[in-house]
């Protein structure tokens, strides 16, 4: 017989996700069975690929192009990508999920909710049936869960997320106050924020240097807006790449719509990093008690950014007591070897999470294209095909 595995499935792109997989990966504790991941890329995305390998016993990629393909062969691709046996299956996104209705395995599912939206509230909603447990890594994301499924309260687990605390904290500094933002380059982390902040900072006087790490679909759109700022672009970096810039800096920067709960948060905090943020519902009110940690402030609103980040520099006893507490709410709440046991104490319960569920059903949404019995070719030339005389017609 097998023994028991652990696998994720997630997007290879880089963010949260792969960020908050590779902790549990690399803090797992002596003695847990073998884990394994399998990455989806769907090659008509966009988005950066992750820079760093996972640190999985084994790793298998499965490429797509939807919406090209067939969604019923790419399901079946992703299918055969997951090793045999019992054990877990760590559901991170939506294609692993519609994998299941189609393609039962003999794994207890967990999802991992990840982000306080309804897409990540829907997926669970529509794969109820499918998973076994679902992990909420903050307060409001359990709330909401349990809210949307009643009658699953019982499977809604709150797994927070960690980080690694290293053994040195930022270095204090004197001169212009050092600014960075850490996390992928999209509207949706709102980015274009930033050079607005900037310029009413330099037109206050305040002098900053800024650090942008990290890559996206909008990275150039960024670059062209930022006008004379002085900016350093560091690019997409391996974490082990990251740590040694946060001890470089004052305060990250974080003007987000949205998160779940956002990992550069607390990497940064874990340094001593002072944290100015958009007072998000999920996660940020976990981590940062306003004036204490940092500051929590509405979203979108850059005067209220620009006065924090100016206090901050008018007083540097009050960044190095902040720089302090940052660092003591991030070692006391959110230590890595803490978070990743307790992953792994969930995955060791996987036998008595188990619940019956459909032996196999119907993949939700769709188009007339996508059917079981069709040829994958024959439909990625004819959605090709169609697309030629659409573009022709505009």
């Amino acid at each position: 017989m097998t023994a028991p595995s652990v696998v994720h499935v997630l997007p290879d792109k880089v963010g949260g996700v792969f960020t908050a997989v590779q902790s549990v990966l690399r803090y797992r504790p002596a003695g847990v069975p073998a884990h394994h991941a399998v990455l989806t890329r769907n090659r008509l995305d966009g988005d950066a690929q992750a820079v760093e390998p996972l640190a999985a016993d084994g790793l298998r990629r499965v490429e797509y192009r939807l919406p090209l393909d067939n969604l019923y062969s790419v399901l079946r691709r992703l299918a055969r990508a997951i090793p045999p046996g019992p054990g877990v299956l760590v559901a991170n996104d939506w294609l692993e999920l519609a994998m299941l209705a189609v393609h039962p395995l003999d794994r207890t599912v967990i999802s991992v909710t990840h982000g306080d939206a309804d897409y990540y509230y829907d997926l669970a909603e529509r794969h109820a049936p499918l998973i076994d447990c679902f992990v909420a890594p903050t307060d409001r994301i359990h709330r909401r869960l349990c809210e949307r499924l009643p009658d699953r309260r019982d499977s809604v687990v709150k797994l927070g997320h960690g980080v690694a605390i290293p053994a040195a904290a930022r270095r204090h500094a004197p001169g212009p106050l050092r600014l960075c933002f850490v996390g992928r380059l999209s509207e949706a982390k709102g980015i274009f924020d930033l050079p607005a902040i900037d310029a009413h900072l330099r037109a206050r006087g305040v002098g900053a240097l800024w650090t942008v790490v990290g890559t996206g679909p909008d990275a150039a759109a960024l670059r062209s807006r930022w006008g004379d700022g002085q900016v350093t672009w560091a690019g997409e970096r391996p974490a082990a790449q990251v740590l040694p810039l946060y001890l470089e800096h004052d305060v990250l920067v974080l003007p987000s719509r949205a998160e779940g709960l956002p990992l550069a948060l607390l990497e940064a905090m874990a340094a001593g990093v002072v944290p100015v943020v958009s007072d998000l519902a999920s996660g940020v009110p976990e981590a940062v008690d306003h004036g204490i940690e940092g500051y929590r402030l509405p979203v979108g609103d850059v005067a209220a950014f620009v006065r924090a980040i100016a206090e901050i520099d008018g007083d540097r006893a009050r960044l190095r007591a902040m720089s302090a507490a940052a660092r003591r709410t991030a070692a006391d709440r959110f230590d890595v070897r803490q978070r990743a046991a307790d992953h792994h104490a969930l995955y060791a319960r996987w036998r008595e999470l188990r619940r019956a569920r459909p032996r196999e059903g119907a993949v939700a949404g769709g188009s007339r294209l996508d059917r079981p019995w069709l040829p994958n070719a024959a439909v990625v030339a004819t959605r090709t095909a169609r697309r030629w005389l659409e573009a022709r017609r505009a």
